[in-house]
């Protein structure tokens, strides 16, 4: 994850505008841009000091595979439905090789939209459901009601697609009117 995704979604996931975080850190507003648009490359210090006005902390891990985050961004700068769809199954692929406290560290910070609510609310589906299978703990953001689609939809994958099989959706996708077959989450 890059500097400015990880302002950008810590200031967004705190509630706080780039003005206040400007006031809090001491350091100006077009500075706080252009680091979240990655126009400057902030200091290890610089960064640790805007997540820490936001009661955010920057830690090391061992990285494991892209992150919800990070799969929301790829998401939406998709040039293809194909993409997004990739983008998507890398993020599944991710969470199911992942160690338990991987998995946590993968979906515990809130991805930003990625404009589309069949993504948004897929990607919700997709942690639930493999934090379920885990059994691990779930990140409250899942549970938000812009990550429930209003009425059942598929992810159109192709003009011969056939309908997806509802007894073949998972309870975590049929919640949130997701309607993407479990094969589909497996790796190919």
């Amino acid at each position: 994850m890059t500097a400015s995704t990880l302002l950008r979604s810590s200031r967004r996931a705190s509630g706080v505008t780039q003005g206040a975080l400007a006031a809090r850190s001491h350091i100006s507003q077009p500075n706080v841009s252009s680091i979240e648009s990655g126009k400057r490359i902030p200091t290890v210090e610089t960064l640790e000091r805007l997540l820490r006005q936001m009661g955010h902390r920057l830690i090391a891990v061992s990285a494991s595979g892209v992150d919800a985050t990070e799969t929301a961004e790829r998401i939406a700068t998709a040039t293809s439905h194909a993409s997004a769809l990739r983008a998507f199954l890398d993020f599944s692929d991710s969470l199911a090789r992942a160690t338990d406290i991987d998995r946590i560290l993968l979906t515990a910070s809130e991805p930003p939209t990625t404009a589309d609510h069949f993504w948004d609310a897929a990607l919700a589906a997709l942690v639930d459901h493999r934090l379920s299978v885990a059994s691990s703990p779930k990140p409250a953001w899942i549970n938000s009601p812009l990550r429930t689609l209003a009425s059942p939809l598929s992810s159109h994958l192709g003009d011969y697609d056939l309908a997806p099989d509802i007894a073949n959706v998972p309870e975590e996708f049929l919640r949130r009117n997701v309607l993407l077959e479990r094969a589909t989450l497996e790796s190919v």
